[in-house]
């Protein structure tokens, strides 16, 4: 969530971040001058509707996967050779609209809807580095929804979340079948299968049940429901 402008990241977030001399905020997300980052918020109204479109099939196969949609999930699961997923996902977070590859952003889309679901747990995890706004931005909506601003990483495993000083905890257990169309396990096509991924599209819409801060960590409780 949190994001800290810099060389790397800077490529893909919009200019006035880097000319800004002041904190200022957009929809999207709060910029703090003195930390140099971007503070993300949690949207009540989902911004990419009229940008979604239908590129593949609604229901697909395993067996149906093509090589073009193998290189979707294998180009955003390879974070460590191709920016991608960094490129994707930044401008999304910071809604930089005239940037965003939206043939790929729906190809991505598209295929986590339309995979067929048959693997389902009741909880999934990810860790993650939030800012005391951040913190702020969900104790403020508690019991209530927010849509999600980027692709989400998640892990069917607790273990081996990252070391953050929060980890959401994504709950399915009364989501529909609708609601867990967003959702998709591709630990299989990914490039370190060993981290068990499971991805949520852009613009899931998430319900938060709990904020609690236990010891040394914030523990989030979100749960998947339909729009």
């Amino acid at each position: 969530m949190n994001c800290v402008f810099n060389v790397r990241t800077s490529r893909y977030l919009p200019k006035t971040i880097a000319q800004a001399k002041q904190n200022f905020e957009t929809d999207s997300f709060h910029y703090d001058h003195i930390t140099n980052s971007l503070n993300c918020k949690l949207l009540t109204q989902n911004p990419f509707l009229s940008y979604f479109q239908q590129i593949y099939p609604t229901e697909i196969n395993e067996n149906q996967l093509t090589d073009d949609m193998l290189d979707v999930l294998k180009s955003y699961t390879d974070s460590k050779n191709n920016e991608c997923y960094m490129k994707t996902n930044l401008n999304l977070l910071s809604s930089n609209f005239d940037e965003i590859d939206w043939i790929y952003v729906n190809k991505l889309r598209c295929l986590l809807r339309g995979l067929t679901k048959t693997n389902f747990q009741h909880s999934y995890y990810r860790g993650l580095t939030l800012s005391d706004q951040e913190i702020t931005y969900y104790l403020e909506k508690r019991n209530e929804c927010y849509y999600t601003n980027s692709f989400t990483s998640f892990t069917t495993d607790r273990q081996l979340i990252y070391e953050g000083n929060a980890i959401l905890i994504l709950r399915i257990d009364n989501s529909s079948e609708e609601a867990k169309k967003n959702l998709a396990n591709i630990c299989r096509w990914s490039q370190f299968r060993e981290e068990k991924e499971v991805l949520l599209a852009v613009g899931s819409r998430l319900k938060i049940l709990s904020v609690h801060f236990y010891g040394c960590k914030w523990e989030i409780e979100v749960e998947l429901v339909n729009e």
